[in-house]
């Protein structure tokens, strides 16, 4: 059987495979899985999490989109005798998250080394299905993991900062250089956890209201948000004075400068004017990567 690792890595899907078990194990001993708990694995690659996940979860449901890795790992797992391991040659973008949760029958746990291209696409779409998931470890570029942890005022802070972390509350476990990676890429990474809110305060009125709100604020960053919010014309401009002073919004100030509880509570004064229903805005379930 060929190996694994003698299979070159394709550079349009994006794959850095993770080159050292030790590496592997440490990833592994920051995750809190019980045994007998289901996992998803987001692209599996070389199989570097895979085994090892196999070891301490109850079931582990392995996604590669890479036909060629997937049959070997496929003929890996067989050979290995770890019947909890299954290997799927699938798109993660693509995949019918909710299908995971009727073959698990509970929420499960996803764990991915994801293709830069595709990490903020990917933590939109934790944050959709987080109903069903138990809470998300990914690796990202540092660069992504940096504005998942902004604070208000920081150029990091933004959109992705703001619709993430209303939902998840976000920690870095692991600071990994080019070095940890095959290819090496040109950054760092960092592993991150994501646990998912028990309550969400405050709580809102319509989300794709905030949604849109938040998206508006940041789409023009150098913007005051009076003009930020009326740039696309969907509110006009006395209704967005009259939300942002009823949320005690500045409207001279900038959306780096607010909290997400900020942001909250100035899209449910605007929900909560008469000229707008709640649910009249409507937008995707949630932005699409950049």
């Amino acid at each position: 059987m060929k190996d694994l690792k003698n299979l070159p890595p394709l550079k349009a899907l994006g794959q850095n495979f993770l080159r050292h078990p030790e590496t592997a194990r440490r990833i592994l001993d920051a995750l809190p899985i019980k045994p007998g708990e289901p996992v998803v694995e987001l692209g599996a690659g070389q199989g570097a999490l895979t085994f090892l996940l196999g070891e301490k979860a109850g079931s582990v449901l392995a996604l590669e989109i890479d036909a060629g890795l997937a049959a070997r790992l496929e003929e890996q797992v067989r050979e290995s005798g770890l019947t909890q391991i299954q290997v799927r040659h699938e798109d993660m973008m693509k995949a019918d998250w909710g299908e995971w949760f009727r073959v698990f029958q509970e929420p499960f746990w996803i764990v991915g080394n994801l293709p830069y291209q595709l990490s903020t696409a990917v933590l939109f779409r934790i944050i959709e299905f987080r109903s069903i998931l138990k809470g998300g470890y990914v690796m990202l570029q540092k660069e992504v993991a940096d504005r998942l942890l902004g604070q208000p005022g920081q150029k990091v802070y933004g959109l992705l900062t703001v619709l993430i972390g209303y939902y998840a509350e976000i920690r870095p476990l692991l600071q990994l250089g080019p070095g940890s990676f095959f290819p090496r890429p040109k950054v760092s990474s960092t592993f991150v956890e994501l646990r998912f809110r028990e309550k969400l305060q405050p709580e809102i009125r319509d989300e794709a209201l905030f949604q849109w709100t938040v998206r508006a604020a940041f789409g023009q960053r150098r913007k005051q948000l009076k003009n930020a919010l009326t740039a696309d014309s969907r509110f006009p401009p006395a209704m967005i004075l009259e939300a942002l002073g009823h949320a005690r919004v500045d409207p001279s100030a900038r959306g780096e400068t607010l909290s997400i509880e900020r942001f909250v509570h100035l899209a449910n004064a605007l929900s909560g004017h008469p000229d707008v229903s709640v649910g009249a805005v409507r937008e995707p379930p949630l932005p699409a990567a950049r």
